[in-house]
């Protein structure tokens, strides 16, 4: 599965959640799922880069409010992880 494929599956999931708390779970599995496959931090970071890039090109007319809050969440939830992996270099 390519990293465009796996977002894809992401934010579709991301689409899903009923609630903040989901969406942080979604994205932190899918980043521990990429660690535990052994994926390097570059192409981790380099994943949730696309991925919050993927999330901003979300029109909100395109979604429930509910959504577009979780989407916003995600966002926040991806910066704080990103901050996190750059720390740990």
């Amino acid at each position: 599965m390519t990293i465009d494929e796996y977002i894809a599956n992401i934010t579709s999931q991301l689409g899903s959640v009923k609630s903040n708390a989901e969406a942080a779970e979604v994205i932190r599995v899918s980043v521990t799922n990429m660690t535990e496959k052994k994926k390097n931090r570059f192409i981790i970071q380099r994943y949730l880069h696309k991925l919050r890039l993927a999330i901003e090109n979300i029109s909100p007319l395109t979604c429930s409010s509910d959504q577009w809050s979780y989407y916003r969440f995600a966002l926040v939830y991806i910066g704080n992880t990103v901050s996190k992996e750059a720390a740990a270099e």
